[in-house]
């Protein structure tokens, strides 16, 4: 789509900003401040007016460059709450249309990209979507710092798949994002790690949910930080997977290939993941003999790939931790996962 301008302001500000659109080539995208995340993370500018500030200071999204403050007056609280998320200029619309045509079109010079993220949502139980995310991590720190996420409540924990679960470290119930902002690399230095792999994870047996405001700070402190992150989301549907889902660049849905699994996973895709980027892993064999492609099709999101079962890799987990084969399946599974953060990111 190329330059995005977001909007969040009233309608009577739209034909002007339009206009500053087309002026410097930027697509326009009229957007909800109250659930505008998605949006928020990857435009290249953001003009906001007060009331539209108002919202999100509830919704707290991170600072960003590229935000702008606009109105049709001189509303000084309107530029003091946008500085608190960043704004690097306020303007009063028509007046000042040229002065806005010049910050859009710097803000258009290139700029260092965020790590990338992506989601890993289990189509259904045992679907082998936390082994996944595990391999995933594994596989891109191979190249990158690496934040792994397990926000997954019912599973048994990414660390203990890791075999760092007696690693010294900050589990959820020790952090905060209360505040809003939390640092990349301090965040990076309190977790238990493997290799370049950062985990964070529920502590054992606890049950408490997971703050939707925690969770949005850890995953902008490891993309701000240079981080590549992989969450594994759970198949639970609430603020904080949306939160998981609407920040990653894509989202991987992983289903074994049973007729049972295709009905759970086409639910779970259209509970969970909607209109937003998504691609299929299968996990065979087929006991029926489906392929990947007619589960693909059948659940109805796109196919990345599929794997078959690695053998004794249970009791290897079991024994030592998750280690990768460099030619296993699970590994190629993986590497193609990585392959697609790395060439379609956006």
């Amino acid at each position: 789509m190329g330059d995005v301008l977001l909007v969040l302001t009233d309608s009577d500000l739209h034909a002007d900003l339009a206009r500053c659109a087309a002026a410097t080539g930027y697509t326009l995208v009229v957007g909800d401040p109250s659930s505008c995340r998605h949006d928020w993370l990857r435009a290249t500018a953001v003009a906001v007016d007060g009331p539209a500030l108002e919202l999100l200071a509830g919704v707290r999204p991170p600072r960003r460059p590229g935000l702008v403050v606009v109105g049709a007056g001189d509303d000084r609280r309107g530029w003091q709450a946008g500085m608190s998320l960043g704004a690097q200029g306020g303007f009063i619309l028509p007046a000042e249309e040229s002065a806005l045509v010049g910050a859009l079109s710097e803000f258009r010079r290139p700029a260092r990209r965020p790590a990338g993220a992506v989601a890993i949502v289990g189509g259904h139980g045992g679907a082998g979507a936390s082994t996944l995310a595990a391999a995933v991590a594994l596989t891109a720190s191979a190249s990158d710092d690496v934040l792994l996420i397990d926000a997954d409540q019912s599973g048994s924990g990414v660390d203990l798949l890791l075999g760092v679960e007696d690693e010294a470290g900050l589990r959820w119930p020790e952090v905060t994002g209360e505040t809003g902002v939390i640092s990349g690399p301090a965040l990076r230095a309190a977790l238990p790690r493997t290799g370049r792999v950062s985990i964070i994870g529920p502590a054992r047996d606890d049950v408490t949910p997971l703050r939707p405001d925690t969770v949005l700070a850890v995953v902008d402190a490891g993309r701000t930080s240079g981080d590549v992150v992989v969450a594994d989301v759970g198949r639970e549907p609430g603020p904080s997977a949306s939160g998981l889902i609407d920040t990653a660049d894509f989202v991987v849905l992983v289903t074994t290939a049973s007729v049972h699994a295709v009905a759970s996973a086409r639910r779970t895709a259209a509970r969970m993941i909607g209109d937003r980027d998504s691609v299929l892993v299968v996990r065979g064999p087929s006991p029926g003999g489906l392929r990947a492609r007619d589960v693909a099709d059948a659940v109805g999101v796109p196919l990345l790939g599929g794997y078959r079962p690695e053998r004794a890799l249970a009791k290897r987990c079991e024994a030592s931790g998750l280690r990768l084969r460099r030619r296993g399946p699970l590994t190629s599974a993986a590497r193609d996962v990585c392959s697609r953060l790395r060439g379609g990111a956006r």
